[in-house]
């Protein structure tokens, strides 16, 4: 199964730190079984120091190798291995007791075993919180419920064995049953499983709503500057909410010069590879000058400046960009002049007028966007520098918007496709 990339991160560290854990179980295990020896019999205290070692080894071995790719193998048998490694010590224990009562004249310890069976399982409940999966908290739940339910049923339902709250008899009678420390140990252990799998199961939200939170800075990151970026961020603008009304936006466009010939030469990861440095080349000149990306269509970038809120004189910061975009087609024509290849060029239109902006679609598909005949226009004076053998034209709306003076040339009354009104371009030379 596929899981966010943030919360498998999250689940690798707290699988290390539940090998923290289990490992420091294992190897103070291990010391008890070569310095103190609890079994009378030989075997089982060999079988008990090669169960540790073992148990030892693997966590280890958890904690050093369990990496992104190998996290499910890792993280079950971190979750399975205890399991085998409780059910080995029960039965050892088990086998000892009825070893003693075999050769010995002791009839066991039913009370005590009673008293202290909830303490193991308790403390590996709280270990399994730590995989911040509550499945496994779940599962380990149920486990060792059951594990403790056969721990102590034989006690229970010994005849000789008998519920009692006055601690002298417990503490005198082998086969009285401490009913306080039962009644408590039951509503610890199950309190701890509710509450690890309702921690985790909190933590897994969060986690999940952090996760959410960085992908939607990751989108921000692609499309806002990093000073609108953090100007969204600090003023907890809410840029999913859907647009009411109209603001004064510059939009710009650029096309790359005959690129469907010069694609016709390429393979189609070459065509992928032009397109990724051109618009790497945009995007910089784009974010210097506070613009948006909006989209990418082809070869063909699409910025707003204005967006998602202006930042002053939005027309001048389009026009800058038009000129840093220049200097760095410039640049990238030497790189690929001195390496032998194809020199590109390309157009850009740039208009200045009123658009919807925010996010438009259903509650399924929602995309921030701009829209209005004020983007349909930028892209038709785009198209126009074909026409008239230009780098770059501007509307007469955007020009008046500048706080320079530049000199053009002026076309007046020009047709835009699709459009009955003439308008006023500027034909620049940069």
């Amino acid at each position: 199964m596929d899981i966010d990339e943030h919360l498998l991160n999250q689940r690798l560290a707290g699988l290390k730190l539940a090998g923290i854990f289990l490992g420091v179980i294992a190897t103070l295990s291990l010391i008890r079984c070569i310095l103190v020896p609890v079994y009378q019999m030989q075997l089982l205290n060999q079988i008990d120091t090669l169960t540790n070692l073992f148990m030892a080894i693997y966590i280890g071995s958890i904690y050093f190798f369990s990496t992104k790719r190998n996290y499910e193998i890792f993280a079950w048998s971190a979750i399975i291995i205890p399991f085998i490694f409780f059910l080995i010590q029960s039965n050892l224990g088990d086998i000892n007791e009825r070893y003693l009562i075999r050769t010995t004249d002791s009839e066991g310890f039913p009370g005590m075993t009673v008293t202290f069976a909830f303490l193991l399982p308790t403390f590996l409940v709280l270990i399994s919180a730590m995989f911040l999966r509550p499945s496994f908290v779940l599962i380990s739940s149920v486990f060792y419920l059951g594990a403790i339910i056969h721990q102590v049923y034989p006690s229970i339902i010994d005849p000789r064995t008998f519920l009692s709250s006055d601690m002298n008899v417990v503490s005198k009678d082998k086969f009285a049953i401490n009913e306080v420390f039962l009644i408590f140990n039951s509503q610890i252990f199950i309190f701890t499983c509710i509450a690890c799998f309702c921690l985790v199961l909190l933590l897994s939200k969060l986690t999940k709503d952090v996760s959410k939170i960085e992908k939607a800075n990751f989108q921000l990151g692609r499309y806002f500057s990093p000073e609108i970026r953090n100007e969204i961020e600090n003023l907890d603008l809410d840029i999913s909410v859907k647009p009411k009304t109209t603001q004064m936006v510059a939009i710009l466009f650029t096309d790359i010069v005959g690129f469907t010939k010069i694609a016709e030469k390429l393979e189609p990861a070459e065509v992928l590879e032009l397109l990724s440095e051109y618009q790497t080349k945009m995007i910089e000149p784009i974010f210097k000058n506070l613009g948006t990306v909006d989209k990418f269509i082809g070869d063909a970038v699409m910025a707003t400046f204005g967006t998602p809120m202006s930042r002053g004189n939005d027309a001048q910061n389009a026009f800058s960009c038009a000129r840093d975009m220049q200097i760095a087609m410039r640049a990238w024509e030497k790189e690929r002049l001195e390496q032998g290849k194809t020199i590109l060029k390309h157009r850009i239109g740039i208009h200045y007028g009123r658009c919807v902006v925010g996010n438009v679609g259903s509650n399924d598909r929602m995309e921030f966007a701009v829209i209005g005949d004020t983007v349909n226009v930028a892209s038709r004076i785009c198209d126009a520098c074909k026409d008239h053998k230009t780098e770059i034209l501007i509307s007469d709306s955007l020009k008046s918007q500048l706080n320079e003076k530049i000199e053009t040339e002026v076309l007046e009354n020009y047709k835009i496709r699709g459009r009955q009104e003439p308008m006023d371009l500027h034909k620049i030379h940069l």
